[in-house]
């Protein structure tokens, strides 16, 4: 069901994670980069990140909801699609929607339009959108906000801390697990973390099941995110000139957003919500995740 509010406060703590990242660090906040550089290049720039994505999806607050009747075979297929498409496409949702659209990247454009494309597709032609019970998915709602609004104001206390850090490895190093740990909760709060809700999303086709919850967190973070980027300083703060990721729209990247977005229409998962999965969903989280690594070492042979 469509939630406005709660939507709307994950959507601003994804927007405080990741803008806060990319102005401290110059370093952009892209799930599938960050599993990927973690777990099987054991890179010490991005494991940070990844622990605080982790340690928030241990919380017991907002527990997202998963099917029970996903087959596995169906997670090993839509993993290893969205390993492969990310690989190719060199990045999912956070890296070229959240960021790469908001800094006006036309290759992110590309990508983003691709996946979604791709994924609605694919989600009318197998039926993967949800089938809501009492009434339309568009229907608002107002379940209880929780700590919600504490966690924002706790966030957005943190992002004016560590732009007040020193130039140190230290600062960056406490720069990205909290931009992984505020991440995380916006995952939980936003209700992205429920694949339900990516899946209400892409029912376009069928407004009885289309949940806009997730379309608030897109124009919610993709919208901060590009104020932020036009008010940015000449340098970030704790680093001392912007390394941003740079190319050409070329096959791969159109490639691989297929690739993605159709995984991803499967079963309503993407690199992001992935983390929290294999924590909240038992073997199901991990057999997709284990299916999104092998995904990401066959496309480096590409």
């Amino acid at each position: 069901m469509f939630t406005p509010v709660t939507a709307t406060l994950g959507a601003i703590l994804l927007h405080l994670s990741t803008t806060s990242l990319l102005h401290c660090n110059s370093q952009i906040l892209g799930c599938s980069s960050l599993l990927a550089n973690s777990l099987l290049h054991h890179s010490l720039s991005t494991t940070p990140t990844l622990l605080g994505i982790v340690a928030a999806s241990a919380l017991p607050l907002y527990p997202p909801s998963y099917p029970t009747d996903t087959p596995l075979s169906l997670l090993l297929i839509a993993g290893a699609l969205v390993g492969v498409g990310t690989k190719l496409a060199r990045g999912c949702t956070s890296g070229h929607m959240l960021l790469g659209v908001a800094r006006g990247s036309v290759r992110s454009l590309v990508a983003t339009a691709t996946f979604f494309s791709s994924a609605v597709i694919t989600a009318a032609v197998f039926g993967s959108p949800p089938v809501c019970v009492d009434g339309a998915c568009y229907t608002p709602t107002y379940p209880p906000a929780g700590p919600a609004m504490p966690l924002v104001a706790a966030a957005a206390a943190g992002a004016v801390v560590i732009r007040r850090l020193p130039k140190t490895e230290a600062s960056r190093v406490i720069t990205r697990v909290y931009a992984g740990f505020v991440f995380g909760l916006g995952l939980l709060v936003s209700g992205m973390a429920s694949p339900a809700k990516t899946l209400g999303l892409m029912s376009v086709t069928d407004l009885g099941r289309f949940d806009p919850s997730l379309m608030v967190v897109a124009l919610v973070g993709v919208g901060g995110n590009a104020f932020a980027w036009l008010k940015r300083e000449k340098s970030p703060k704790l680093v001392e000139e912007w390394t941003l990721p740079a190319g050409e729209v070329e096959w791969r990247l159109v490639v691989g957003s297929t690739l993605f977005g159709v995984g991803w229409g499967l079963v309503g998962v993407c690199p992001g919500p992935a983390v929290v999965a294999a924590v909240r969903n038992g073997t199901s989280g991990l057999v997709w995740l284990g299916a999104f690594l092998a995904g990401q070492v066959v496309a480096g042979f590409v």
